[in-house]
């Protein structure tokens, strides 16, 4: 098996670092994902369900599972930049 040796004519030019805004959105996210079904789990079980610890568990999963989303559907909905890119190309 003959290897490929690495040049700089080879390899894919770097990518433009990701605006600050990405590193934000995953921090919050983050942090989401640890204190919402927590503090669900806490606030359910003392305040609605009269201490059942099952339902409490449940309604924190479900808090999880839908932050979980939301950081999916924003990362999705996210703008990379090729399309515009594509559209200037085309104008000139």
């Amino acid at each position: 098996m003959a290897s490929i040796e690495v040049t700089p004519s080879r390899v894919a030019p770097r990518g433009p670092d990701p605006a600050r805004g990405v590193y934000y959105k995953l921090a919050l996210f983050t942090v989401a994902l640890f204190v919402t079904p927590i503090a669900t789990y806490f606030y359910t079980k003392d305040r609605f369900l009269g201490g059942d610890a099952v339902y409490a568990g449940g309604l924190a999963a479900l808090v999880a599972n839908l932050v979980l989303a939301a950081y999916i559907a924003v990362a999705c909905l996210e703008d990379d930049g090729t399309k515009a890119k594509a559209a200037e190309k085309k104008s000139q």
